[in-house]
């Protein structure tokens, strides 16, 4: 199985804007740092997908035809041992900040036609140790960032499942095949009642 590629080097990831990529990485430790008063151990980072074919054919079941675009969804996340709270926060202040424990606390609402924003990073998160069995989660410290633009089919909800999901494996030690990451991104939107496109 591949596995999930890391990397220490914006160049590495992106093809050009580097110094408007470097700006806002350096704004998301700063940000983290002023929420947590540490710096984050690691960034997550999972792109938006465009289909190809142009409609969301995938919703109604059939195949789609995706490729991964420039915006993405980055979370700073620093691992903390103590207890299992995960505390998320938003770089964007519209997006209230939350916190949870694993367990009960960490459930997706379901059956509302519309649901929090946390709710995606919960079904991640949630997904995310179900695969990789984790009985028990470290807590966690999180800021999100995206510039994945909202409700328009550029998977802005499936980066951020998807990159919660890389975000918990990785602060459990436990890192994910590519393979995990698609069984843990169709299974995390499903939690709210959601089909997503992997």
């Amino acid at each position: 199985m591949a596995p999930i590629a890391t990397f220490t080097a914006l160049s590495d990831i992106y093809d050009d804007n580097l110094l408007r990529q470097g700006a806002r990485y350096q704004t998301l430790v700063e940000d983290f740092i002023k929420i947590y008063g540490a710096k984050p151990t690691f960034i997550a980072r999972v792109p938006g997908s465009v289909n190809i074919i142009g409609e969301q054919t995938d919703y109604c079941g059939f195949p789609a035809l995706l490729t991964a675009i420039i915006p993405d969804c980055l979370i700073a996340v620093k691992a903390v041992g103590s207890n299992s709270t995960v505390r998320l926060a938003n770089v964007n202040r519209d997006f209230a900040a939350c916190q949870f424990s694993y367990g009960s606390e960490c459930a997706v609402s379901t059956g509302s036609s519309q649901c929090e924003w946390n709710s995606y990073f919960k079904c991640g998160y949630k997904s995310a140790l179900d695969v990789i069995g984790c009985s028990e989660s470290k807590g966690m410290q999180c800021l999100v960032d995206g510039n994945i633009p909202q409700c328009v089919g550029l998977s802005s909800s499936s980066a951020l499942v998807c990159c919660a999901a890389l975000a918990t494996a990785m602060a459990n030690d436990k890192p994910l095949s590519r393979e995990m990451a698609v069984e843990i991104s169709v299974a995390g939107e499903r939690h709210i009642e959601a089909t997503s496109d992997g």
